[in-house]
C-alpha cells in the first residue's frame, strides 16, 4: 500500500540528494510516495556522480545494466551496475558495480577497467547480416529441461524440453571466424561410465531406512553425537520431488561442531547430496586417477539407473575453506549426464586426496533420464531461437585472472583491478538475448514459445508487443 507525503517535501528530498553525497535514499520512508523508477533515477544518478568523483577515466564511457533494491539482508541496499561501452560500442570486460545504502554509503564495490586501451586499427569485413549467417549455419541447439513452478504443485515433477542456445559465441568482425560455445572438452570422450552395475535404489520410507541407506553413502565421523533424521518438503534439487529425508551426523570440535550430512529423496532412495565438514585421515595422497576410480565407483553406488549416462567433463585440484579443514586438498568432478545433445543436468563430487573418501557429492540432475530419446526439428528451433537474439559488435579480451594473493592458503580476490598496461581488444560479433524474451522458453517438442513459470503458450507478437 503507497503512503503519503506532501508534493513539496517529496521534491525537497530529491533535491537534496542530488547535491549531497552523504545525505539518505529515502525512497521508502515510512510516509512517502516515491515511485520505484523515481527511486531508480536518483540511485543511478548519486552512482554517477560517485564514480565521476573516484574514477574520473571511466566517466564518459559507462553503460547501464542493471539496478536492484536488495531486501534480503539487513541493513538493506541498492545494487547498480555498469559497462564499459567505447564510441557506442560494449566492452564488457570492464564494469563497475556498486552498492549502495540507504545513507548514501557505498557498501560494496566491483571494478575492473583498463586505462589504456589499444582499440583495432582494421575496420570490420564482417557486416552485422554476414554475421547473423555465420550464426545460423555454425550454431547446433541442445535441449535441457525447465519445471514451470504452475505445473508443479503436485508430487511428481513435470518437465517441458527446452532448447538451448549458448550465448558465448563470437564471430570475428575482421576475419569471420567463429569462436566459443559450450562444446565438451575433449576429456568427456573417454570417460563415459560402464553400465555394469544393475542394482536398483529402493525407496525409503522409514526413519529407520532413511538412517541405514544414508550409513552406506557418508562418511561418518568418529566419536558423533546420535544422527539428526527428518524430512524436508523441498531439496537442494529443485527438479526433484520431496519429501526427502535428512540425516546429520554431529561432532564436536572444542567449542564448536563439525557435521556430515546426507539428503535422499524418500520415493527413490536416491542421494541428492552429501557434504562432511569433519577432518580426515589417510596414509597417502590420491593422484587423479584414483579420483576417477573412486568417484565412479561411488555414482554406480549412489545413482545406479543414471551411472551409465554419466561422463566426466572437468577434474581439478581445489583447496577446501571450511574451518575446520582450512587448507586442505581435493579433487572435484564434475559429472554430465547428456544423452543425444540433450542435457539432464550434472553431479559434482569432490574427493579428499589425503584420505580417498568422498566428502561432498551434488545431484542437479534434472530427474530420471528417460527410456526413450524424444526427437527434434532442430533446424525450425534453431531458426525460431535466433529471432530471440541480437547481434552486435563487441570489444574482446580474454578475461583476467583476478586471483592475485594468499593469504593463510585462502585465495583473495581484488574486486578494485584498473590496470595501467595496454590492452588490445578484438572486434566481435555477439549474440546477446533481447530482454522482451527473457521469461520465455522455446518448447522443444512442440516448438512454440511457453511462460517460465506457468507453462503458458505466447506467440512471437504477444512476447514482442509486451513491456
Amino acid at each position: 500500500m503507497k503512503k503519503r507525503r506532501n508534493t513539496c517535501f517529496v521534491l525537497a528530498s530529491l533535491f537534496t540528494l542530488l547535491l549531497a553525497s552523504n545525505v539518505v535514499l529515502a525512497a521508502n520512508a515510512e510516509t512517502s510516495e516515491v515511485r520505484l523508477d523515481q527511486v531508480q533515477i536518483q540511485v543511478q544518478e548519486y552512482a554517477t556522480q560517485y564514480i565521476e568523483k573516484e574514477y574520473p577515466f571511466a566517466k564518459d564511457q559507462l553503460m547501464f545494466v542493471d539496478y536492484q533494491e536488495n531486501t534480503f539482508v539487513k541493513p538493506n541496499f541498492y545494487n547498480i551496475r555498469y559497462i564499459r561501452a567505447i564510441d557506442g560500442i560494449r566492452y564488457p570486460g570492464n564494469y563497475i558495480n556498486l552498492d549502495i545504502d540507504k545513507t548514501g554509503k557505498v557498501v560494496d564495490k566491483q571494478i575492473l577497467w583498463d586505462k589504456n586501451v589499444q582499440l583495432p586499427e582494421s575496420e570490420p569485413v564482417i557486416s552485422v547480416e554476414e554475421a547473423r549467417a555465420k550464426f545460423t549455419e555454425q550454431l547446433v541447439p541442445t535441449f535441457s529441461q525447465v519445471f514451470p513452478e504452475q505445473l508443479n504443485k503436485g508430487e511428481k515433477k513435470i518437465g517441458i524440453y527446452e532448447t538451448v542456445l549458448s550465448d558465448n559465441w563470437q564471430v570475428d568482425a575482421v576475419t569471420g571466424k567463429v569462436h566459443g560455445g559450450m562444446n565438451q572438452p575433449a576429456l568427456e570422450q573417454n570417460t563415459k561410465m560402464s553400465s555394469t552395475n544393475k542394482e536398483i535404489v529402493q525407496p525409503v520410507d522409514s526413519a529407520e531406512k532413511a538412517l541405514k541407506r544414508a550409513s552406506e553413502l557418508a562418511v561418518i565421523p568418529t566419536n558423533a553425537l546420535n544422527p539428526l533424521i527428518y524430512q524436508v518438503v523441498e531439496g537442494l534439487n529443485s527438479n526433484l520431488s520431496g519429501p526427502f529425508w535428512k540425516v546429520i551426523w554431529r561432532k564436536p570440535i572444542g567449542t564448536e561442531y563439525c557435521s556430515s550430512s546426507v539428503e535422499i529423496q524418500l520415493s527413490t532412495g536416491e542421494l541428492t547430496s552429501f557434504s562432511n565438514s569433519c577432518p580426515l585421515e589417510g596414509k597417502h595422497l590420491i593422484v587423479e586417477d584414483e579420483a576417477k576410480q573412486i568417484s565412479g565407483d561411488y555414482l554406480k553406488k549412489v545413482l545406479p539407473q543414471v551411472a551409465s549416462a554419466l561422463t566426466l567433463y572437468s577434474i581439478k585440484e581445489s583447496s577446501l575453506t571450511l574451518p575446520t579443514r582450512m587448507g586442505d586438498k581435493a579433487y572435484l568432478l564434475i559429472y554430465t549426464a547428456n544423452l543425444s545433445g540433450i542435457y539432464y543436468g550434472h553431479v559434482s563430487i569432490m574427493i579428499d586426496i589425503q584420505s580417498g573418501e568422498v566428502i561432498s557429492v551434488n545431484n542437479s540432475l534434472k530427474g530420471t533420464l528417460p527410456a526413450d530419446i524424444p526427437q527434434f526439428d532442430e533446424p525450425k528451433l534453431k531458426s525460431m531461437l535466433l529471432k530471440a537474439y541480437d547481434v552486435i559488435p563487441t570489444y574482446y579480451t580474454p578475461p583476467l585472472n583476478l586471483i592475485n594473493k594468499k593469504e593463510d592458503e585462502i585465495i583473495q580476490t581484488n574486486l578494485v583491478t584498473i590496470t595501467e598496461d595496454p590492452v588490445k581488444p578484438v572486434l566481435v560479433y555477439s549474440l546477446v538475448r533481447k530482454a522482451s524474451y527473457n521469461n520465455y522458453f522455446l518448447d522443444a517438442k512442440d516448438a512454440v514459445w511457453r511462460d517460465f513459470s506457468t507453462g503458458k503458450l505466447f506467440t512471437v507478437n504477444q512476447i514482442e508487443s509486451r513491456k
